[in-house]
């Protein structure tokens, strides 16, 4: 049994996570070190322990709602670590919006305060696969993990880069990061049957909205 708050988000998830196999790697080891920024209610860690049941696996979630679903749904799986907590280039506390979906996002106009941590914190020693879905703040991530000189323990990476309508884009920045640190990355933009507008005729606005799925890997 699978404890979820939206039937959209659930089929979309696993779609993209069991089906499409987003964030598939293979591992040199069979207890490789995974760092999932972005829990929500853990398909990706039910995923990740479906793969490598002996992985360990620290999961980041910061919504308190969802968190009680995550909690449940890997109950009974071992070597997993939860921190209660969003990701971010600095400690402290933020205004996120939370929309009672897989989209929650660190925002201005948003009505709650979460938690957010610095995860260049929580790596000391090599990462075998970072997975970020942190809904726009993947950017300032990186910054702190480039800063600290972290982000040269991580051997592959998946994130998705977020542009929101209204806001300014940042994947050139993003990617600079990656290539200053040893990655070779290829960009995926999903299906576009799930977002038209990714299929030509291109037409670009200040309300246009869209996500890319970033791999990459040391070389």
């Amino acid at each position: 049994m699978i404890f979820y708050n939206d039937p959209r988000s659930l089929f979309s998830e696993y779609k993209l996570i069991f089906k499409n196999k987003i964030y598939y790697f293979e591992s040199q080891t069979k207890t490789p070190l995974i760092i999932d920024g972005g829990s929500h209610i853990g398909l990706s860690i039910l995923y990740f322990k479906h793969i490598y049941p002996t992985s360990k696996i620290i999961g980041f979630e910061p919504d308190q709602e969802t968190l009680a679903m995550l909690k449940k749904n890997i109950n009974n799986l071992a070597d997993i670590k939860i921190v209660e907590s969003g990701l971010y280039s600095q400690d402290g506390e933020i205004s996120f919006d939370s929309d009672k979906t897989d989209g929650g996002r660190i925002s201005n106009e948003g009505r709650d305060k979460i938690k957010v941590e610095r995860l260049s914190k929580y790596i000391n020693s090599e990462v075998d696969f970072l997975k970020l879905n942190i809904e726009g703040a993947e950017l300032e991530v990186l910054k702190d993990l480039d800063t600290t000189g972290k982000l040269g323990l991580i051997k592959e990476l998946v994130l998705e880069w977020h542009s929101f309508a209204g806001r300014k884009q940042n994947l050139g920045e993003l990617l600079m990061i990656l290539e200053r640190n040893g990655f070779k990355y290829l960009i995926n933009h999903f299906d576009y049957r799930v977002n038209p507008r990714l299929k030509p005729p291109f037409k670009l606005s200040d309300k246009s909205q869209y996500y890319l799925l970033i791999y990459g890997k040391k070389v």
